[in-house]
């Protein structure tokens, strides 16, 4: 459950930048720092570009594995619907089988956004993990990691109080998760509305806080992806102002990709069958809503309050793209698609290093694994579904 407490946007305020905050908010910041209130501790900080872990105690109790029979990989459960996805494959018994069969096991870690997963991926703690597009092109940038699945193609959204126009967002306080979708998303916007980003106060920001400091007022607007907004607009009456299409990925380092192909394989193979089970019923997708509300309350400390009904409206709709097969859709290989077009803007902002050549980036994704699992349904147990025992 998402508190109402005005220590709580506090919190996540001052570990996310308090340089951009009102003066007496930072006050206000300073003094609960100060205090060492046992419970704000585990606020992550980062820097507000790069996303890059300033304090890793968020994550610094996880089991991370020490040699090559473990294979760490990274979750967003706070991201819908690949954090949903991911907590059926935790529980895949045939995965867990075909890993152990090749003498590996896997364990899944659930982060805050893509940025925190890319920092873990690039100091080697992780092997792989899921971000959305501009996680994804940061990381072949900068690692040249291999992109094997889709697990999202949905919208981020930018939230208000009212309905307003992309035009009056200048001048005003906007919330955003450093080198996420909405990042890119809101930076899309900020164009569309011939705004720069000196012409808004960017307020670097935890997912989680935001429809709080929204609704307390610390923050005008904000973007996020679902389902974030949705619990703005269910819980608060706030507004979406501009929604932007964006898409998500799996993904593994260069180095585990090409070393160890048969486990990248398994893995894409567990998302596929989890998108098949989720398609069979309603009834798990409700089961799968409540693996991952139990992980989001171990991530954040409490319970995201969104109804069920909403839940499940969100979930039909933004899963119906990856029934069909989470292939990498083949228009991103060209210039002028999805991924081509965010390069050139990424680079264009300095987001991306302006260098990076079209064949480097696209060379990142590989459509390929997901074409041979969907072409061996049986030998991969597509359609056999065994979800039980301990999470992995």
């Amino acid at each position: 459950m998402l508190m109402d407490s005005p220590l709580l946007p506090a919190r996540s305020l001052v570990a996310q930048g308090g340089e951009h905050l009102p003066h007496h908010i930072t006050i206000l910041a300073a003094l609960v720092v100060a205090l060492g209130v046992a419970w704000l501790q585990p606020a992550l900080a980062t820097e507000p570009e790069t996303g890059t872990p300033i304090q890793q105690t968020r994550y610094s109790h996880y089991p991370f594995g020490t040699d090559e029979s473990v294979i760490d990989f990274g979750t967003q459960p706070l991201w819908l619907p690949a954090g949903l996805i991911t907590e059926v494959m935790r529980r895949d018994g045939i995965l867990r089988e075909t890993l152990h069969q090749q003498g590996k096991t896997i364990r899944f870690h659930p982060f805050m956004k893509g940025a925190d997963v890319n920092r873990y991926i690039h100091d080697g703690v992780l092997e792989g993990g899921v971000g959305g597009d501009m996680p994804a092109i940061t990381a072949c940038a900068t690692d040249q990691v291999r992109v094997v699945s889709l697990m999202d193609r949905y919208f981020t959204a930018v939230v208000a109080p009212t309905p307003l126009l992309l035009s009056d967002l200048r001048g005003r306080r906007i919330a955003y998760a450093p080198g996420s979708n909405a990042h890119y998303g809101l930076l899309s916007a900020l164009t569309m509305a011939n705004l720069t980003p000196s012409d808004v106060t960017l307020v670097p920001m935890e997912v989680d806080i935001m429809p709080i400091a929204l609704q307390q007022g610390y923050i005008d607007a904000f973007s996020a992806w679902e389902p974030t907004p949705g619990l703005a607009v269910d819980r608060y009456g706030h507004k979406i102002v501009h929604r932007f299409l964006s898409a998500g990925y799996l993904y593994f380092s260069q180095a585990f990709a090409t070393q160890q192909s048969a486990s990248v394989t398994a893995v894409v193979a567990a998302e596929i069958r989890a998108l098949r089970w989720l398609a069979e019923s309603d009834d798990h997708i409700i089961q799968a809503i409540g693996w991952t509300a139990e992980t989001i309350q171990e991530l954040i400390g409490r319970r995201l309050e969104l109804s069920q009904a909403e839940m499940l409206r969100l979930i039909r709709r933004s899963l119906r793209i990856l029934w069909d097969a989470p292939l990498i859709p083949k228009e991103i290989f060209s210039a002028t698609g999805s991924i081509g077009l965010a390069t050139q803007f990424l680079a264009h902002t300095g987001a991306i290093p302006a260098t990076l050549s079209w064949a480097q980036m696209i060379g990142c994704f590989d459509r390929t694994v997901g074409e041979e699992v969907l072409g061996r349904p049986l030998p991969h147990r597509l359609n056999t579904f065994t979800y039980g025992g301990k999470p992995q």
